[in-house]
C-alpha cells in the first residue's frame, strides 16, 4: 500500500530529506559546472555532456532510489540504513578526494572542484549502491525470519500430526514431531528410530526408500487406539535437503479422515439395507403377481357367476352387495397392477436413449381417449423436445399425470381443461402438466407422491399413479414437483437431465 509523504514517520521523512538535499546540491553543481564549460571556456556542448555523463546518470538513480524509497513497502530501518551508506560513501569520498585535490591545487596541477565534484557524485552514488545491497540483505534475513516463524506456528498448531524424517546415512531417523504426533502416538524415542503408526512393514520400508529419493507416497492406515480404531491417510511429502541439513528431508503427515470413513461405512449399509428392500419389493411383486391375483380372479369369477345364475331369485339388496363385491374385486385388481407397475419401475426398465417426447405424449393422448371423451375435456399442447429417457416410462409418466389432470380438472361445471408444455434448461429438459381444477392446499402438495396418498381431490383412485411418477423420474435422476394455488388448478413438472 502506498503512504503519502505528509504522513510518513520523522525517521522516514528525515532520511529522505537527506538523501533528496544531497542529491538537488549536486545536481546544482553539475548544472555550474556545464554551464562554466560551455559559456566561459568555450567548450563544445557535446564535449561537455560526454564529461559529465556518468555523473548525472548516477544523479538519476540517486533520484529512483529516493522515489522509490517513500512507498510504505519498505520499512524504515531499511530507509534508514540506505542513507546511513550513502551519507557514508559523500563524506568519505569528499574528505579524500578533497585532501588529494588541495595538494594538486597548491601547484596547480588540475582543476580542484571538478574533480571534487564528480568524484563525489561517484562514492555517492557507491555509498548508496552498497548501502541498498546491505539493506536488501537485512530485509531477507527479517523476511525469512517472519516466513520461518509462520511455519513453525503451523508446524505446531496444525490438526494433522506431522513427524520430520531425515536420511542419515541409510538410515531414516525422526528429526521432529509436531504436538498432535506425540499426543495421538507418543513420543518418539531418544534413539530418532521411525514410528509409523498403522503402517505394515512393507509400507515403512517403501516410505524410506521414497525418502532418499524424494518421491511423494500416499496410503490409507488404521490404528488401533485405547479409544477404538482411527483411520488416516498418510502421506509423505519430500522438502529437498542437503548436507548441511543433514541429508534428504521429508514430511509425513497423519489426516485423521476417521468420521468420513465412519459415514462412508454407514452409507454402505443403507446401500445394502435398500438393495435388500427392492429385492423384497420385487419378492412382493411376485406374490402379487401370481399368489394374490389368482384369489381375486376366482372371487370375481364366482361372483359373476352368482349374479348370472341366481339374479332373478335375488332381491335389490343382494343385488346391491353383488355390486359392492365386484366394485371391490375391481379395485383391488387396479391396485394389485399400480403395485407391480410401481416395483417394476427400476427392475424391468429399458436403457435410455433419445425419444421424440411430443410422439410419446400423442401416444400416451390415444391411449386416454375413452376417459378425455368422458369427461369431455380439451388437451392442449406446446411443442415438446427432444429427451434422453427411456421411452416406455416416459409415456407412463405422461398418461399417469395427464388422467391425473382429467380426473381432476373439473372444479366448476365447464368440462377440464389441460395444457402440456415443455421447456429446455441449460442442463434438463423441464415437462409441465396444468389443469384448472380445485388444485392442491399447500400442506399437501409435498405428500401427494408418497405410496397411497391422495389429496383432498381425490375420487377414488389408488394413491400410486403419482408415486409411480416420482419413481420413474428418481430413475432418470431427476426431479418431480407440483405448483399450485387453491381453485385456480395445479401444474406438475417433471424435470430430466440433458446427458
Amino acid at each position: 500500500m502506498r503512504i503519502s509523504y505528509g504522513r510518513m514517520r520523522v525517521h522516514r521523512r528525515v532520511s529522505l530529506a537527506v538523501l533528496s538535499g544531497i542529491g538537488l546540491s549536486l545536481t546544482g553543481v553539475l548544472l555550474f559546472d556545464v554551464y562554466e564549460d560551455w559559456t566561459v571556456q568555450g567548450n563544445t556542448l557535446a564535449s561537455t555532456a560526454v564529461e559529465n555523463a556518468l555523473p548525472f546518470a548516477l544523479l538519476l538513480g540517486l533520484f529512483y532510489t529516493v522515489w522509490e524509497l517513500r512507498r510504505g513497502t519498505y520499512s524504515e530501518p531499511f530507509v534508514e540504513s540506505v542513507t546511513l551508506w550513502t551519507v557514508a560513501g559523500a563524506v568519505t569520498t569528499v574528505v579524500l578526494v578533497g585532501w588529494v585535490v588541495g595538494i594538486q591545487s597548491l601547484q596547480n596541477e588540475l582543476k580542484p572542484w571538478i574533480i571534487v565534484l564528480q568524484t563525489t557524485v561517484v562514492g555517492t552514488s557507491a555509498g548508496l549502491l552498497v548501502g541498498r545491497r546491505t539493506a536488501t540483505v537485512e530485509r531477507a534475513r527479517e523476511r525469512s525470519e517472519r516466513e520461518r516463524a509462520r511455519f513453525e506456528s503451523l508446524f505446531e498448531n496444525t490438526p494433522a500430526a506431522i513427524a520430520d524424517l531425515r536420511l542419515d546415512g541409510d538410515r531414516v531417523v525422526v528429526e521432529a514431531t509436531n504436538p498432535e504426533y506425540d499426543t495421538r502416538f507418543g513420543r518418539v524415542s531418544d534413539d530418532h528410530e521411525p514410528v509409523l503408526p498403522g503402517l505394515d512393514g512393507e509400507t515403512i520400508r517403501t516410505f524410506e526408500d521414497a525418502v532418499e529419493t524424494g518421491e511423494r507416497r500416499r496410503v490409507e492406515a488404521t490404528h488401533y487406539a485405547p479409544e477404538g480404531p482411527k483411520h488416516y491417510v498418510v502421506e509423505l511429502v519430500p522438502y529437498g535437503g542437503d548436507a548441511a541439513l543433514g541429508g534428504s528431508r521429508s514430511y509425513v503427515l497423519y489426516r485423521d479422515v476417521t468420521e468420513v470413513r465412519e459415514a462412508e461405512l454407514e452409507l454402505e449399509r443403507t446401500v445394502e439395507q435398500l438393495e435388500r428392500s427392492n429385492e423384497q419389493l420385487q419378492q412382493f411383486a411376485y406374490v402379487a403377481s401370481h399368489d394374490l391375483q389368482e384369489p381375486l380372479r376366482m372371487v370375481s369369477s364366482y361372483v359373476d357367476l352368482l349374479a348370472s345364475e341366481y339374479g332373478d331369485e335375488l332381491d335389490d339388496e343382494a343385488d346391491e352387495y353383488i355390486d359392492f363385491a365386484v366394485d371391490g374385486a375391481k379395485r383391488m385388481q387396479a391396485m394389485i397392477d399400480a403395485l407391480l407397475e410401481y416395483s417394476r419401475v427400476h427392475t424391468e426398465g429399458e436403457s435410455f436413449e433419445e425419444v421424440d417426447a411430443e410422439a410419446v405424449f400423442d401416444r400416451a393422448v390415444r391411449d386416454l381417449e375413452l376417459l378425455i371423451a368422458e369427461r369431455e375435456a380439451t388437451v392442449t399442447n406446446d411443442d415438446l423436445p427432444r429427451v434422453v429417457a427411456d421411452e416406455d416410462q416416459l409415456g407412463q409418466l405422461f398418461r399417469n399425470l395427464l388422467s391425473n389432470a382429467v380426473e381432476h380438472g373439473d372444479a366448476g361445471d365447464d368440462p377440464p381443461t389441460v395444457h402440456v408444455s415443455g421447456a429446455e434448461r441449460e442442463d434438463a429438459v423441464v415437462f409441465s402438466i396444468s389443469d384448472d381444477g380445485p388444485g392442491i392446499p399447500s400442506d399437501q402438495q409435498e405428500r401427494v407422491f408418497e405410496l397411497f396418498e391422495q389429496s383432498d381431490r381425490d375420487d377414488g383412485g389408488t394413491g400410486i399413479g403419482l408415486a409411480i411418477c416420482q419413481r420413474i423420474v428418481n430413475r432418470h435422476e431427476g426431479d418431480i414437483w407440483v405448483e399450485s394455488t387453491p381453485e385456480e388448478g395445479a401444474t406438475f413438472h417433471a424435470s430430466f437431465p440433458k446427458r
